[in-house]
């Protein structure tokens, strides 16, 4: 058994085409189907039944079970193949989501700064759900995100850094200017500026709407948060933002959602439990693995 044998026969359950899973490696269909016959010799069992090449893929017990095992072995392989190639690279790959860069890449850097490896930091700005992905799939090394439920996965090692409340926020000027709190079926009638698809603060706008069963009027998808803030406070619409992104922002009211209703975001940050760092890198992971804010700096 070797791991290309595993790697073909997770795509092909993935795919539930041999043409398909061929192209995918640039093999010929006879190559993938060999590989399957040497798994079945080696465990004594069929793995797959299947009528004919275009009817579905039915996976038996002994099947599935390699299936779920080798998906494994082979994210752990790839891991040990990236972490012994790269056994002396110089560099900590993190990635922020952009509410959370805002929050924590200043302190980070000043605590890499203040130990002398800031050149250690390569950063990147995620969506949230980007960056636990690129975690996944080892295209880095640590991430720092925010979503709706706090994640709690065993392979990861994760740490709970925040929770903030999801409010409505308005310009000085808007008929709700003086609203404290708001019903998600009043939501329906307003028009609101948000962020696009995977952002955090859009999956809970739909999902806030879902409460108040209407779909969200978006007038405007802003790229960036700042712009989203921006086009608030010069009243062009309302937004629904993560409090402690605007709790410093001036010529913007907040409301919140009245309880029952109530949505939080969870910041957090996260490393592959499989992940152990180099000589150079010990130093910075120790620290992020420490990470909190700066007590002052959370005060603030």
């Amino acid at each position: 058994m070797n791991d290309k044998d595993l790697l073909y026969f997770c795509k092909l359950v993935e795919t539930q085409n041999y043409t398909l899973t061929a192209n995918t490696f640039n093999v010929t269909q006879p190559t993938i189907s060999m590989a399957i016959k040497r798994l079945q010799r080696r465990f004594g069992d069929p793995l797959i039944f299947q009528k004919n090449r275009k009817s579905k893929i039915i996976l038996s017990p002994a099947g599935e079970l390699l299936y779920q095992k080798a998906k494994y072995l082979l994210k752990e392989m790839a891991s040990i193949d990236y972490d012994v190639k790269h056994a002396n690279i110089k560099k900590i790959r993190v990635a922020f989501s952009g509410i959370a860069g805002s929050i924590y890449i200043p302190e980070i850097i000043e605590k890499f700064y203040k130990e002398d490896i800031v050149n250690l930091l390569d950063a990147r700005l995620e969506r949230s759900a980007t960056a636990f992905k690129d975690l996944n799939n080892g295209d880095v090394d640590v991430a720092i995100y925010s979503w709706m439920v706090p994640i709690n996965d065993p392979a990861y090692f994760i740490r709970n850094l925040d929770r903030t409340e999801l409010v409505i926020i308005t310009g000085k000027d808007d008929p709700w200017k003086n609203k404290k709190v708001v019903d998600a079926q009043e939501l329906r009638k307003r028009k609101f500026i948000a962020r696009q698809k995977g952002y955090l603060t859009r999956e809970c706008l739909d999902e806030e709407a879902k409460l108040g069963d209407f779909t969200p009027d978006i007038l405007y998808t802003a790229r960036t948060m700042k712009l989203m803030i921006d086009l608030v406070k010069r009243n062009v619409g309302i937004a629904l933002a993560m409090e402690n992104s605007v709790k410093d922002e001036k010529n913007l009211h907040i409301i919140r959602l009245r309880p029952g209703q109530k949505l939080w975001a969870y910041m957090q940050i996260a490393m592959r439990k499989s992940f152990i760092p180099n000589k150079y890198q010990r130093q910075g992971i120790d620290i992020l693995r420490r990470f909190h804010l700066h007590s002052d700096t959370q005060k603030s």
